[in-house]
């Protein structure tokens, strides 16, 4: 997937056909790894033709691929219920209780 961004991003900058020392450099930019098995295959899977060609076949392709939803429904919103009684006062917060001391207790005697 990189050397087909790598190809594209040469060709967005003015390179009508990259070749593969173009895909290096776009690649060394942004200092990857480049696999010269990968590259070549790459290539020869492109050779003689039309990029916009290609990137047109695959989106068809991707139009049959199922995607998005699969999520269960949003919540529904609340009642109506009408007029409603005065909020209920909220419970007053527990005062925390201090720790009792130990007299001959040392943690660390």
């Amino acid at each position: 997937m990189k050397y087909v961004a790598a190809y594209l991003l040469a060709q967005l900058g003015g390179k009508a056909s990259p070749s593969v020392d173009d895909v290096k450099q776009v690649l060394g930019c942004v200092s990857a790894n480049v696999d010269d098995t990968q590259i070549t295959a790459f290539f020869a899977s492109i050779e003689g033709k039309d990029v916009a060609e290609l990137i047109k076949e695959g989106s068809a392709l991707l139009a049959s691929v199922p995607s998005g939803g699969g999520g269960g429904g949003g919540g529904g919103g609340g009642g109506g219920g009408g007029a409603a009684p005065a909020a209920a006062a909220a419970p007053e917060p527990e005062e925390e209780e201090e720790e009792e001391e130990m007299a001959d207790f040392d943690l660390f005697d």
